[in-house]
């Protein structure tokens, strides 16, 4: 699962959640940290608590608003080999 945007030369990038989808999904099933997720992927822990508790509002990552780790669900990580 991928979201993109076009820069000006039409060539994709990576958005920042696509990066923090791809985290989740690496170091799966270990948590990770809003702190730790904000300073990889250079964004704001804010905006980081936000992404998670979306995710964890239609159930594809588990977050901890506690401890603030999130873990990517086992159900999520196969929709991409479908």
């Amino acid at each position: 699962m991928s979201l993109k945007l076009i820069d000006n030369d039409n060539k994709s990038k990576e958005t920042s959640m696509d990066e923090m989808l791809r985290i989740l999904e690496e170091r799966h099933p270990h948590p990770v940290s809003v702190i730790e997720m904000a300073s990889i992927v250079n964004v704001p822990v804010e905006k980081v608590k936000i992404f998670f508790r979306f995710l964890a509002k239609y159930s594809f990552i588990e977050y901890d608003e506690q401890r603030e780790t999130a873990v990517i669900h086992a159900d999520f990580l196969s929709l991409e080999e479908e």
